[in-house]
């Protein structure tokens, strides 16, 4: 599958061809509008009056990107590598917007599809792929919840077809940011309990890890590195709280050592059992907290977290 690199200019949308066979280079079509996903499916880009700015055409080719699309084609359906690249080249086009802007669409575009339900539920699966996986560059829960909002509302499906999309919601509107973070009680290794609510400091960073994880293992060693981390956790203006969320204690008391001097370390065996206020899709996740225990970040990567601390906590780093 095509992911477009960079940033491509309003100008030149109108003539890329992207397929999803041969050597997934961009092509020229001759002039037209048409965005080619395979020989018999394709789509038509809208055409962005000349007289916007830059930014106001990208938001018009997003608003309008999928009204050449035929939802009542089933064969669209037998395509998947076809609508697949359609909706890989919109989610990247939604990056491109301002996030308050992009989180209109996703809704919109699962109601455009509502009188065919099949074509729904394969848009909602895209869309958890891409919105929702872990490991997807256009992971957003902003972009997810309109989705499973719809899914919900739509008045063509039965209520089987509705049971994952309101699991998933529910895990998606848990410790939403700016909302106070939901307390968790964990244990250290001394068989002290301590609570998330009851660690004291401006910022604090809750982190559920496992020992044998590597992107975990490079955590560890990244914060005490970093020049923002590291200051703020030495004059105690941020603290980590590192929890250890599943049942191999005896692993978890091996891996101990390894843990950076300065964080609080606990497990909670329960953390990851379907009624815990936190949604663990993968390991690690990183929540970074206020002083109030309001969420700032959710489920954030350790160099997103970093990049706001800089900005917004500077002067206890310099």
């Amino acid at each position: 599958m095509i992911r477009l690199s960079k940033y491509i200019p309003m100008f030149v949308l109108p003539f890329l061809f992207l397929t999803a066979c041969g050597d997934g280079s961009p092509r020229t079509t001759g002039g037209d509008s048409t965005i080619t996903a395979t020989a018999v499916h394709k789509i038509t880009m809208p055409q962005p009056p000349s007289v916007l700015s830059d930014d106001d055409k990208l938001t018009y080719v997003v608003e309008r990107y999928w009204d050449s699309f035929d939802f009542a084609d089933s064969t669209w359906l037998c395509d998947t590598a076809a609508l697949e690249q359609v909706f890989a080249d919109w989610a990247y086009l939604l990056g491109n917007i301002p996030a308050s802007e992009a989180s209109e669409y996703p809704g919109m575009l699962i109601r455009k599809s509502e009188q065919s339900p099949s074509m729904l539920l394969r848009l909602a699966e895209l869309a958890e792929k891409y919105f929702a996986d872990p490991n997807s560059p256009y992971r957003s829960e902003e972009l997810f919840i309109p989705v499973l909002e719809a899914v919900i509302a739509a008045p063509g499906l039965d209520t089987l077809c509705k049971l994952r999309p309101r699991s998933l919601l529910a895990s998606a509107l848990k410790n939403r940011p700016g909302e106070t973070a939901a307390d968790i009680t964990y244990t250290t290794a001394g068989g002290t309990a301590g609570t998330l609510h009851g660690v004291r400091a401006d910022y604090t960073l809750l982190m559920f890890y496992n020992p044998g994880c590597p992107e975990c293992a490079r955590i560890e060693t990244y914060i005490p590195q970093s020049d923002v981390f590291a200051p703020l956790v030495a004059s105690g203006a941020m603290k980590v709280l590192a929890v250890y969320p599943d049942e191999d204690l005896a692993a978890w008391r091996e891996h101990l050592p390894q843990m950076p001097s300065g964080w609080i370390v606990g497990h909670r065996v329960t953390g990851r059992d379907a009624g815990s206020p936190y949604d663990l899709p993968a390991i690690p996740s990183l929540y970074l907290l206020d002083k109030g225990k309001r969420v700032i970040l959710k489920d954030a990567p350790v160099e997103r977290i970093e990049a706001w601390l800089s900005e917004h906590a500077s002067p206890q780093i310099h």
